[in-house]
């Protein structure tokens, strides 16, 4: 039987809707798990994903079966700021429930979720004329599932619909509300809206190969009110396969597909993008282990021309191009015998972003860097060795590190050693680290700032005879920066930073 409580605390804000105090009562019984308090809860990411709520829920997990509840306020009533004479933090008291049921086995399932959600018209005492903060309703409904074939075939797939009214309060002889796709469990008016979302992906597996097609397509304005944010109007379509080779020493992988907006055509600017990332993996033996990655991000936003012959617009020449490009390397060797084991590992990174505006034209999927005006580069690399002593329970790691900025007239070089040591006691129940690093920083050449980093952290874990009293944890760490004056307009300073902690487990 697990019952956690959590409990945390923040006055990092004075004026918030929901509050920073968040007490939280989750008891778990076996395959039954209650929420309590001011909690949150997943469904999925069209329906309810994580919103906080002040309510009570419960999760069963019956063997192959799924069920889930929820009952909440999603949203306190926060007034009117007469003062500062602002709307920016008013909203409505929310309200809101929903349920899910599920079934899984042997590589089969299917999921159905419902959720609903209603704003209090009554529960403010002023509402300005002006305001742009009306009481909302949402219902929103979700069928999902997955299969598999032959063992090697895999089918997944989730459908959403989602009713929006953006003003319950709105009269009902304003004008027609639009056609009822959720009869029966939402009652629309002249403000309802509907939308859609879906989601799919087939996967085939075999040994030493793999491949995942996915798609994904949400609706223009798709909105549930169990959501915080929702990313909307886009349409992706992803391609990831993977190979393995030499008997699993060498594995290659790759994720790569496009991404669009403006499904509907009512913007004036339509943007679409690349995204592709390379993955390879080699580990010959038990001493080395080499790693690359490649990835590529592009955005074109092409702007849509006004249809009138008697005006020529220029909106053409405001396109909009923008490029980000990251490679790794990774080179690891490991020695040393079982007293002593002992690791080098080199890491390199190089990115290029850059972006152009203009009339220029499309640059296709994959993007060029020619397409792209005044590029930043950064370079960076980090050589480390690290050393066990597993007797002594004792570990040495030195490394230096080094960063290179090519910006917009500026060329920024960062570079430095650093050394930290760790050692264990008393059975390995108190640990200890140390740690110190030294960097300088060049800009145009010319020695701009020097830093100096000291760590240093406690850790303390006894272990009680009777192992049902429980387990204690406390642990202390401590930094102390130092930048050095370097240049008359530079300023220096020297800074303290410590943390204690406790825990108690039982």
């Amino acid at each position: 039987m697990s019952l956690p409580f959590t409990f945390n605390y923040s006055n990092n804000q004075v004026a918030y809707t929901q509050p920073f105090n968040i007490q939280s009562f989750n008891p778990t019984y076996k395959w039954i798990k209650g929420y309590a308090g001011i909690t949150s809860m997943q469904f999925s990411q069209y329906t309810l994903a994580g919103h906080v709520f002040a309510g009570g829920g419960i999760e069963l997990t019956p063997k192959n079966f799924k069920f889930a509840a929820m009952y909440g306020r999603l949203k306190k009533a926060v007034e009117f700021d007469s003062e500062n004479n602002s709307d920016a933090n008013m909203s409505y008291k929310r309200m809101g429930y929903g349920a899910m049921a599920g079934y899984d086995k042997n590589g089969h399932g299917v999921k159905l979720i419902y959720f609903a959600a209603k704003d209090e018209a009554t529960s403010l005492v002023f509402i300005p004329v002006n305001t742009n903060v009306t009481p909302m309703e949402n219902t929103v409904v979700s069928i999902s599932g997955h299969t598999t074939f032959y063992k090697k075939i895999k089918l997944e797939a989730e459908y959403a619909l989602s009713g929006v009214t953006r003003n319950i309060t709105s009269p009902s002889d304003v004008n027609s509300p639009p056609k009822n796709h959720l009869p029966g469990i939402f009652k629309p008016n002249a403000t309802s809206q509907f939308f859609s979302a879906f989601k799919s992906s087939i996967g085939y597996n075999v040994k030493s190969f793999g491949v995942n097609l996915n798609y994904e397509r949400i609706d223009p304005e798709y909105k549930t009110l169990g959501a915080y944010y929702f990313n909307n109007d886009l349409e992706n379509i992803t391609i990831a396969p993977s190979l393995g080779l030499l008997k699993g020493k060498l594995n290659l992988t790759l994720n790569t597909g496009v991404q669009r907006n403006n499904l509907d055509n009512s913007k004036l600017a339509t943007t679409k993008r690349w995204v592709g990332s390379f993955n390879a993996n080699f580990m010959p033996n038990k001493h080395w282990n080499l790693m690359a990655s490649y990835s590529n991000f592009s955005t074109f936003t092409k702007q849509r021309p006004q249809e009138d012959p008697f005006y020529r617009n220029t909106l053409d020449t405001l396109n909009f191009y923008q490029l980000s490009q990251n490679s790794m390397l990774s080179m690891g060797y490991n020695f040393g015998k079982t007293k002593t084991k002992q690791n080098i590992l080199l890491t390199a990174n190089y990115m290029v972003t850059g972006q152009n505006q203009g009339a220029i034209s499309d640059p296709g999927m994959f993007g060029t860097t020619s397409n792209v005006k005044l590029p930043s580069r950064i370079v960076n690399a980090n050589l480390s060795h690290n050393t066990s002593i597993v007797k002594t329970k004792t570990s040495i790691s030195i490394g230096v590190n080094a960063n290179y900025s090519q910006l917009i007239g500026m060329d920024n070089f960062y570079f430095g050693p650093s050394i930290n040591i760790g050692q264990a006691f008393v059975k390995n129940t108190i640990r200890v680290s140390v740690g110190s690093s030294y960097n300088q920083m060049l800009t145009n050449s010319i020695k701009t700032n020097e830093v100096f980093n000291h760590r240093l952290t406690f850790g303390y874990n006894p272990k009680f005879k009777n192992q049902k009293v429980g387990r204690l944890g406390f642990n202390i760490s401590a930094t102390y920066l130092q930048k050095i004056k370097v240049i008359s307009t530079a300023t220096g300073f020297n800074e303290f930073t410590g943390n204690a902690g406790l825990n108690y487990s039982f």
